[in-house]
C-alpha cells in the first residue's frame, strides 16, 4: 500500500463513525477493566492477618461489628474457655457476620497441660506429650503406634467440632530437667522427640485437620517465655544439626508457629518474631512455602509487656517475614481501641497474604476456597 492509499484509508477510518464508535468502546472496556481490578485492590473489604480470641460467647453485637469491621483470617478458640460455646454454631453465626465462609478455627491441643478440648468435652483423655516419651524409652514402636492413634482420635473429635487447624506438635526437644513446662515435650532425646512429633502430626491429618509444627526453630529453655525473654546461643552449626531435623516434616502442612527468641547467631539484634534474617533462613533450610504464624504477641519475650504497643509489634511481625500474627489482646480491651490497633496494618501485609493465599490454592495445598456466607 503506497503512502496517499494509506493516508487516505486512515482519513476515511477516522471520519467513519462506525469505527470511532468501536474505539471509544474498546477504550471504555479497557477503562472499567483497569478500574475493576484497582477496585478489588483497594476497595473490597480485605482479609486481616491475625488471629483472633473470642472473648465472650454468645457473641454480643458489639463483638459482631468488631469482627466485620476488622474481618480476620481466623479465630483462636479455646482461650478463654468458653464451656457453653459450641463451635458449629460460632462458625454459623461467623458466616454470617462476615459474609464468607474461609475463615479458619485455630486451637492448641498438645495434651496434658495444653488441653483446650475440655471445655468441649470434659471426658476426652488428653495425656501430655511427655507421657508417650516416657513409653519411647522402654518401646520406641508402641511409642509412636500410641501417639498415632492419639492424633487420630484427637483429629476426628477436633474436626467433629469444626476446628480446622491444631497448633501442635510441639516438635523441638527439652532442654532437660529444668526445662519451663517439661511435661509439654515429647523427649529430651531430639530422635525420640522427632519421631513422636512426626507420628503425632500425621495422627492429627488422618483425623482429618492440619497440624501446626512449633515452636521453630526451638524455644526449650528453663525461663518462661511469657515472662522473660529468651536466648539460645546455639551455632549456625549446632542449629542445622540439632534443631532443624525436628521441623522437616512441617513442611508438608501449610502451616508452622514460630518462637520468640534471641538467637544471635542468626540476629544479633532482634528476636527471632522481628528478625528478616529468621524468616528467611526458616523458609531457606526448611524449604516451606506456607503460612508462617508468630507465637501470642502478648508475651513479655515479644516485648509484650505493654498492651498499647500491640500495633508496632504486629506491624514489625508482618514487616520482617511473618504472614500471620496472634495480638491476643486483654479479654476486657475495647473494641473500638482493638480496632484500631488492626487498623495500623498496612494494607500491603494483608494484599501479600491474599496473594500468599491464592497461591497455596493453586498449588493444592490444604486451604478452603473462599466462599460467600449464604444470606
Amino acid at each position: 500500500m503506497g503512502t496517499g492509499k494509506l493516508s487516505r484509508w486512515l482519513e476515511n477510518w477516522l471520519t467513519s463513525g462506525f469505527h470511532i464508535k468501536k474505539l471509544l468502546q474498546v477504550l471504555l472496556l479497557g477503562l472499567l477493566a483497569v478500574a475493576a481490578v484497582f477496585w478489588r485492590q483497594n476497595c473490597t473489604p480485605a482479609v486481616t492477618p491475625v488471629l483472633l480470641l473470642i472473648n465472650n460467647y454468645p457473641l454480643t453485637a458489639q463483638d459482631k461489628a468488631f469482627f466485620r469491621e476488622t474481618n480476620p483470617y481466623g479465630f483462636l478458640l479455646g482461650i478463654p474457655a468458653h464451656t457453653n460455646m459450641s463451635p458449629l454454631v460460632l462458625r454459623q453465626e461467623l458466616e454470617q457476620v462476615l459474609g464468607r465462609k474461609d475463615f479458619l478455627f485455630f486451637i492448641d491441643q498438645e495434651g496434658g497441660l495444653v488441653n483446650r478440648m475440655k471445655q468441649f468435652d470434659p471426658s476426652f483423655r488428653a495425656p501430655a506429650p511427655s507421657f508417650f516419651g516416657q513409653i519411647a524409652q522402654k518401646d520406641i514402636t508402641k511409642a509412636e503406634q500410641e501417639v498415632y492413634a492419639y492424633g487420630v482420635r484427637t483429629g476426628r473429635k477436633l474436626k467433629e467440632l469444626s476446628i480446622d487447624v491444631v497448633f501442635a506438635p510441639l516438635a523441638e526437644a527439652s532442654a532437660g530437667k529444668d526445662t519451663y513446662t517439661r511435661s509439654r515435650y515429647f523427649s529430651e532425646d531430639p530422635q525420640i522427640a522427632k519421631k513422636l512429633a512426626d507420628r503425632y502430626a500425621q495422627g492429627l491429618a488422618e483425623g482429618g485437620v492440619m497440624p501446626c509444627y512449633k515452636h521453630f526453630f526451638g524455644s526449650a529453655s528453663s525461663t518462661d517465655p511469657h515472662k522473660s525473654m529468651q536466648l539460645i546461643a546455639w551455632t549456625l552449626p549446632e542449629i542445622r544439626s540439632y534443631a532443624l531435623p525436628a521441623f522437616e516434616q512441617a513442611r508438608r502442612w501449610p502451616f508452622i508457629m514460630t518462637a520468640h527468641v534471641f538467637y544471635p547467631a542468626l540476629d544479633q539484634r532482634h528476636i527471632s518474631t522481628y528478625s528478616s534474617a529468621f524468616y528467611q533462613f526458616l523458609r531457606k533450610e526448611l524449604s516451606f512455602e506456607g503460612i508462617i504464624i508468630t507465637d501470642a504477641l502478648n508475651m513479655e519475650a515479644a516485648d509484650g509487656a505493654v498492651a498499647e504497643k500491640v500495633a508496632w509489634r504486629m506491624d514489625r511481625a508482618l514487616g520482617a517475614g511473618a504472614d500471620v500474627v496472634i495480638p491476643f489482646f486483654n479479654i476486657d480491651a475495647d473494641a473500638k481501641w482493638m480496632t484500631e490497633q488492626l487498623n495500623y496494618i498496612k494494607r500491603k501485609y494483608s494484599r501479600r497474604f491474599q496473594r500468599k493465599i491464592k497461591r497455596l490454592q493453586q498449588q493444592g495445598n490444604y486451604l478452603p476456597q473462599q466462599k460467600t456466607a449464604e444470606k
